[in-house]
């Protein structure tokens, strides 16, 4: 019955990508390039692979350093799929992120979706909507680099 009481959010974005899967899951997963060209994610430090804990940074405003944490992988699809799991503070029910990375495969390419959904107490107090336009940035930056690798 608790559960009722703690709000969940979603948030969802795309962008059609004229390259493979193959070359926008290069992309993606080249993680180490991440300060050259994605404006959401500056850092993402770990092993792409399931139960596996990665540190990620988000990108800071001017010289500021973004937020640090520190998400557990759930699972891997080569070329289809990445999924991880955030806690803040690690406390589950606090504010909750499954994140996750989907490329379909097109007639022109790849669809390539980022997805959140949120859980935790936290949301009454965070309007999860302010990192849509991050989502719709790093979107766009993967377009771009993931069409430049072919």
């Amino acid at each position: 019955m608790v559960r009722f009481l703690i709000p969940s959010r979603d948030i969802a974005t795309h962008i059609e990508i004229k390259a493979s899967p193959a070359h926008v899951w290069r992309a993606l997963t080249e993680t180490s390039s991440f300060p050259n060209w994605n404006p959401l994610f500056c850092e993402l430090t770990g092993s792409l692979k399931i139960d596996q804990t990665l540190t990620v940074r988000l990108r800071g405003n001017g010289n500021r350093r973004g937020m640090a944490f520190h998400p557990k992988i759930l699972s891997v699809v080569p070329e289809r799929r990445l999924i991880w799991v955030g806690k803040l503070l690690g406390l589950p029910g606090l504010f909750t992120g499954t994140h996750e990375f989907e490329l379909i495969p097109t007639d022109m390419g790849t669809l390539f979706r980022q997805s959140e959904a949120f859980f935790g107490i936290m949301l009454w107090f965070f309007d999860v909507e302010t990192v849509r336009s991050g989502f719709i940035e790093m979107n766009e930056a993967l377009k771009t680099r993931a069409e430049s690798l072919q």
